[in-house]
């Protein structure tokens, strides 16, 4: 009986130790940069982040919101400007985790969904060490196909939650 006893308190402990980050840490503005490869109507099509005008020139901005409880995995992400909504998964007892977007601003978009992302995330609480890296497809009416990357790091913890709105 003290072996199975034994086992629970340290299983007990080790979780207590350490209780996993929530996605509750990805709140905020993150700075990076991307690049994409394509093809348009045109030929073979090659962007980057320095193509971004604002907020900053040259520079990928990704801000992040969570529309209900700080410790759901619901997002609402504004990437230079388009909006998005999204989850966000803790995988395993690791500081981390993987998520994914759908593009959905009327105005970047109006037929609907053309920018999937999906992304891995990983922060260490209490520091502004953290990254978000990315994978994407970009899919526009005007027979423009594009897969592409990217990575951001957080700016600072004492930014404010963006408060994003619903995408419609």
């Amino acid at each position: 009986m003290r072996a199975p006893t034994r086992l629970l308190l340290v299983a007990a402990l080790g979780l207590a130790a350490g209780t996993p980050v929530s996605a509750s840490d990805l709140t905020g503005t993150w700075k990076g940069k991307w690049s994409c490869k394509g093809q348009g109507a045109s030929g073979k099509l090659k962007l980057s982040s320095r193509t971004v005008l604002s907020p900053e020139p040259g520079v990928s901005t990704l801000e992040i919101t969570h529309p209900d409880l700080p410790d759901q995995p619901a997002l609402q992400a504004r990437i230079d400007g388009a909006l998005f909504s999204g989850f966000s998964l803790q995988t395993g007892p690791a500081l981390g985790g993987v998520g994914a977007w759908l593009g959905c601003d009327p105005n970047v978009d109006p037929g609907g969904f053309g920018d999937i992302r999906s992304f891995r995330w990983k922060v260490k609480p209490g520091a502004v060490k953290a990254k978000i890296t990315w994978r994407g497809m970009f899919v526009s009416e005007d027979a423009m196909i594009l897969s592409c990357r990217g990575k951001w790091q957080r700016v600072s913890l004492e930014e404010p939650d963006p408060a994003i709105g619903s995408c419609r």
